[in-house]
């Protein structure tokens, strides 16, 4: 393996994790702006971003990168915050990045300096385990959260991709009914097999007034401000989706609603799991790709 060094910053359980299985793996992993928790004695901690970037082939960034747009995501809250522009200026020519995603106008400042950025959050591979882990995590949520039972709930599901695919599959035996939202007709197809039921926006005047529950994996605002209004006071919004979401921010003060914002599921329920498949796909890529 000709890359063999890695600082892994910031983030959640998750990083924790993933270095330690890269650190099984035989890497030289440094850790950075990370939570205070053990770690394998191999594994060095590092107080400095620089320092840690500076012997590194590639850098982990946390899933999310950034809650805010502005600030890497650091879960220790004693750590100095770090600005993503002051981040980028670390970093040297022929650094590769490793990131869930990252929005194209960051990835164009890094491809300027000689980076190589790797968005690793779409690969089928990665995607489909992490998809799992999110409906895992979601169902807990859904049983924490909700004050009737599944199998009386009627679920409307916005969006059928990886995400929408795992949480319709393990929610189906549970509930009463599954409508499903999704405008590309091959998965309106798939999800129809499974017993999931397809619906267009035409439909909502008959579905929406009779649903306990709505879950969300569009990043986009997908319900028109008369729309929601249609929704029983007792139904709970569930929006799993990436930054802008699919529902404004004031979605309770506004319409009433039980609204929760859940990104990074994988990473509250399941931080061992979702760090292991971190660290694979991190081993995949620089085997077979850089």
């Amino acid at each position: 393996m000709a890359i063999s060094s890695i600082a892994v910053l910031g983030g959640d359980l998750r990083q924790r994790y993933a270095a330690e299985y890269l650190c099984a793996c035989g890497w030289q992993v440094s850790c950075s702006n990370t939570l205070d928790v053990p770690w394998d004695s191999k594994v060095t901690l590092d107080g400095s971003l620089p320092h840690a970037l500076a012997h590194a082939d590639v850098a982990l960034l946390p899933t999310p990168l950034s809650k805010d747009g502005q600030y890497l995501f650091q879960a220790n809250q004693a750590m100095p915050p770090c600005l993503l522009t002051e981040l980028w200026g670390f970093l040297a020519p022929g650094q590769t990045l490793a990131v869930y995603s990252l929005p194209k106008s960051q990835a164009d400042i890094l491809k300027e300096k000689g980076c190589q950025v790797f968005q690793f959050g779409q690969l089928p591979i990665f995607s489909r385990e992490n998809s799992l882990l999110t409906a895992e995590g979601l169902l807990s949520e859904l049983i924490r959260c909700t004050p009737f039972s599944l199998a009386s709930a009627r679920v409307l599901l916005l969006g059928y991709g990886c995400c929408g695919s795992a949480i319709g599959t393990l929610l189906h035996p549970l509930c009463r009914s599954i409508y499903l939202l999704e405008q590309d007709l091959d998965k309106q197809a798939v999800a129809e097999k499974k017993g999931i039921c397809p619906i267009q926006t035409e439909d909502f005047p008959t579905v929406l007034p009779h649903c306990n529950i709505i879950i969300n994996t569009i990043p986009a605002a997908v319900m028109e401000p008369n729309q929601i209004r249609k929704l029983p006071g007792s139904c709970h919004i569930f929006d799993i989706a990436s930054s802008p979401f699919g529902f404004p921010e004031d979605t309770a003060e506004k319409y009433a609603l039980p609204y929760l914002r859940l990104p990074g599921l994988p990473g509250r329920f399941s931080p061992a799991a979702s760090g292991k498949a971190i660290g694979k796909i991190i081993e995949r890529i620089t085997d077979y790709v850089l």
